[in-house]
């Protein structure tokens, strides 16, 4: 359980007289119940403060939910420490008296760095004929319990093998565990976890009476028939006998050896031995030097970040550009190497960009499997071919909004059929009145309802004199110029101008009015366009006029209720990218923060 403010919480019990079917407050995380609500308050208050330390690996300023859930992690950790090192570990800290937590890691890391464990997993090194490392298990070990020290070397070993089930007699120096089993961090976890420091003088870390059950350390223990060694100095390896080695004669050795010519070596004097209390007071003196070097490091590293952050608020700060003393001349722009005005490079940007955003949703790759680029938009507005890449462009865009026109059409009849849309008056004109009158070309001077009643008698043309609507029409390089003048002259005359059917443009079109229609600002905007499409054609038109009619085409795609939905959506998702990178890079500065803490909690307890 984490500790509250250093010390043990002991959570309150159920009341004895508690009903069944009585209305109380419940905590999540304690699982507490309360009846007044003033205390339970209290107690979530208390449970989000940052009050709680961790029991197992003593991090501190925690609240309740995040110190379970870092007891649960280094329950986890200790979970992936084989059952045997746990076993012994606790033992000898069962059968010895140990009183520092970090000497005891050392002691123990160095005891069982050559010696293993029964029921411990092992590697074996290739040996007695053998052609590869293997793996087992220790089931025996056989020591020499008269000798005053067992060095690890002469520890034999009984290893199950774990493919073929052979035991071996192994020998400790050709036998290894993995390296990530015991370290220091899992040993000093493992003591927190299962021993608390007793009231005894000195205080003595004892075992709880749940991990001495668990591990079953109060039976006869043979797992480590060599303890008494622990805590014993590994004594010095005697030294090799060379023999004795026979001198020759004088008489033997020649005056012209070079060897017998060299000076004797001095022997080195032995060195003094020193007094314990003169060696304890240089390493006293030895520590506090250390420690004053990293004091010193500390207070330089603060300084630098002061003086890091005094200059970059500096540099945050707006100034003049008289001001600056780092100003470099802006570079002198170079005109794009294209054959179309300058004017024009933004609206073929802008072009390649539709063809390159909305491309996967309509199918463009179908009709154009390379894309369209900013040099094949140019060309095909430099072009004059009939059939060359414009006359594709017009007709594929053509298409695209004839059959969106068609779909949608379907959708409002059904809207108006489910919501019987018979309240708002139609539009009070006769078409087959309109009909017997020529198609109007435009004139700027005309108010916005006499031009809406010529757009109208454009609209109802190919209905009255080929029977049919103007996206049935056979479309080709040929038609593709008539359709397209009568398409932009009837734009806002379905309804006269009237929007009995706005309805379902203010749910789905975004309260969408022939007003807003790119078309019909085109007709008024650039009345010369309209008349060089009825003596001529689009592939004669000029470079300007054939990126108007692209444009036109374009704005008007992306009114439709489908492309509107696809712009929304990924709006939306750039707005939840944002948040959710807002969020990560939250978290990894709360991360580095949490980090710089524990470096500086760490130094400080070391110093």
């Amino acid at each position: 359980m984490p500790l509250l403010r250093k010390k043990p919480f002991v959570p309150l019990e159920l009341p004895p007289d508690l009903k069944a079917d009585e209305e109380v407050f419940m905590n999540p995380i304690t699982k507490e119940i309360f009846r007044n609500y003033e205390e339970f308050f209290k107690r979530s208050i208390l449970c989000n403060s940052l009050l709680w330390t961790c029991e197992y690996t003593g991090r501190s300023n925690l609240t309740l939910a995040e110190a379970l859930q870092s007891e649960a992690d280094a329950q986890d950790q200790l979970e992936k420490m084989p059952f045997a090192l746990q076993q012994g570990i606790d033992y000898v800290i069962h059968t010895q008296q140990v009183a520092s937590l970090n000497s005891f890691v050392e002691d123990i890391l160095a005891f069982l760095k050559q010696r293993f464990l029964i029921g411990e997993e092992v590697s074996v090194l290739p040996f007695d004929g053998r052609a590869k490392k293997e793996q087992g298990e220790v089931s025996d070990i056989f020591v020499d319990l008269t000798a005053e020290y067992r060095h690890p070397k002469d520890i034999i070993y009984t290893v199950t093998l774990t493919e073929s089930g052979d035991e071996l007699n192994v020998p400790g120096n050709l036998i290894f565990r993995q390296k990530n089993f015991l370290t220091r961090e899992r040993v000093k976890l493992l003591v927190k976890c299962s021993a608390k420091k007793a009231s005894t003088e000195p205080p003595l870390y004892k075992i709880k009476e749940e991990y001495v059950t668990n591990l079953e350390l109060n039976d006869s223990f043979i797992k480590i028939p060599y303890l008494m060694d622990y805590g014993k100095p590994v004594p010095k390896a005697p030294r090799k006998f060379k023999g004795v080695k026979k001198k020759r004669p004088r008489e033997e050795e020649g005056t012209d050896n070079p060897a017998a010519k060299k000076p004797k070596k001095k022997q080195k004097t032995p060195e003094p031995e020193i007094d314990p209390e003169e060696r304890k007071r240089q390493i006293e003196e030895e520590r506090a030097r250390k420690r004053k070097q990293r004091q010193n490091e500390r207070e330089q590293q603060k300084k630098l970040a002061v003086a890091e952050q005094q200059f970059t608020k500096i540099w945050m700060k707006v100034r003049e550009d008289l001001e600056l003393n780092d100003s470099k001349e802006i570079p002198i722009p170079e005109p794009s190497f294209t054959s179309l005005p300058l004017t024009m490079v933004g609206d073929v940007v802008y072009v390649t960009e539709f063809f390159s955003l909305f491309g996967d949703h309509v199918d463009f790759s179908d009709e154009f499997p390379n894309g369209i680029s900013f040099c094949d938009v140019e060309r095909c507005l430099l072009s004059n071919k009939l059939d060359g890449l414009f006359g594709e462009l017009i007709i594929y865009l053509l298409k695209l909004v004839f059959a969106l026109q068609e779909e949608e059409d379907e959708e409002e009849v059904k809207y108006m059929t489910k919501y019987n849309s018979t309240s708002v008056a139609l539009p009070e004109f006769d078409p087959t009145a309109m009909i017997m009158q020529p198609v109007v070309d435009v004139d700027p001077s005309l108010s916005v309802p006499n031009d809406f009643y010529s757009a109208s008698i454009a609209y109802y043309f190919p209905l009255y004199y080929w029977t049919m609507p103007l996206y049935n029409l056979p479309l080709d390089m040929y038609t593709v110029s008539e359709i397209l003048r009568l398409y932009i002259l009837g734009a806002g005359g379905r309804n006269n101008g009237q929007q009995y059917h706005g309805k379902w443009r203010h749910n789905f079109r975004g309260m969408y009015t022939d007003l807003d229609d790119p078309k019909a600002e085109l007709r008024v905007s650039d009345p010369n366009l309209m008349l060089m499409l009825k003596i001529s054609n689009i592939y004669d038109l000029p470079p300007s006029g054939k990126m108007s009619l692209l444009k036109v085409l374009i704005n008007d795609i992306i009114t439709f209720a489908q492309f509107r939905e696809i712009i929304e959506e990924a709006f939306e998702g750039s707005k939840e990218g944002k948040k959710d990178w807002k969020g990560i890079i939250s978290e990894l500065n709360k991360k580095e923060k949490r980090k710089k803490y524990r470096l500086r909690l760490c130094v400080d307890t070391t110093a």
